[in-house]
């Protein structure tokens, strides 16, 4: 009964962000959705492992759109190709400490870290009296959160630091939060939980709510 009670509080979880999504594709839509949303992640990530799948999942996503992107123009060609090979050896330590978790393999990760810092740059400014920390690249600071997925022992406070950084995005007309285009980032996260936990797409998981959500995506289209 209690596992069924956790597997029934799982999918109401992944259901929601559905829901948002749906919501995103409207036109309805005035002002952004909080990000807060997001936080359920945490719940979701029970132990150590859940986090770093979720981690190296969301990681594979930031190299395929480093691929499909060009060269930031704040970044010189011959940076952009290190921070994409960064990025490759991060997730093949990943997969490597996945296969076989050792004191070595989570000291790679950490040296990684520390590469990561480097390459980031130390560009700290004031902000509404607190400090801020300009990075130079969103990709690294994705890949950053990664990685602590892995090696802090607040792993569930990072997926969420993970999630929330891979969806969050600004429109003046919305406001800051999960806007319009998050939602298909939104739904990427939901299928990995809905893989992860029912071993289903979330079309089989949720096929009414996913049609409705198809139907949504067509009025904004």
């Amino acid at each position: 009964m209690q596992q069924k009670n956790t597997q029934v509080a799982i999918a109401t979880k992944i259901k929601k962000w559905v829901e948002a999504a749906k919501q995103l594709r409207t036109e309805n839509i005035i002002f952004a959705l909080p990000i807060t949303r997001l936080t359920s992640i945490k719940s979701l990530c029970q132990d150590e492992v859940a986090a770093e799948q979720f981690a190296l999942y969301l990681a594979k996503v930031v190299r395929r759109q480093t691929e499909d992107d060009s060269c930031p123009s704040n970044l010189s060609p011959s940076e952009w190709e290190i921070h994409k090979t960064i990025i490759a050896d991060a997730i093949a330590e990943m997969e490597r400490y996945l296969e076989t978790p050792t004191d070595e393999g989570k000291q790679s990760l950490q040296k990684l870290l520390r590469q990561i810092d480097e390459l980031q740059g130390d560009d700290f400014r004031n902000v509404h009296w607190t400090t801020v920390h300009f990075v130079k690249s969103g990709y690294l600071l994705k890949l950053d959160y990664a990685i602590r997925c892995f090696v802090e022992r607040d792993f569930p406070y990072y997926a969420y630091k993970l999630a929330r950084e891979y969806t969050e995005s600004y429109e003046p007309r919305y406001g800051s939060g999960l806007i319009p285009e998050s939602a298909p980032k939104l739904l990427e996260i939901a299928e990995f939980w809905c893989h992860y936990y029912f071993g289903q797409n979330l079309a089989e998981k949720f096929p009414k709510l996913m049609i409705m959500n198809q139907g949504s995506n067509l009025i904004k289209e």
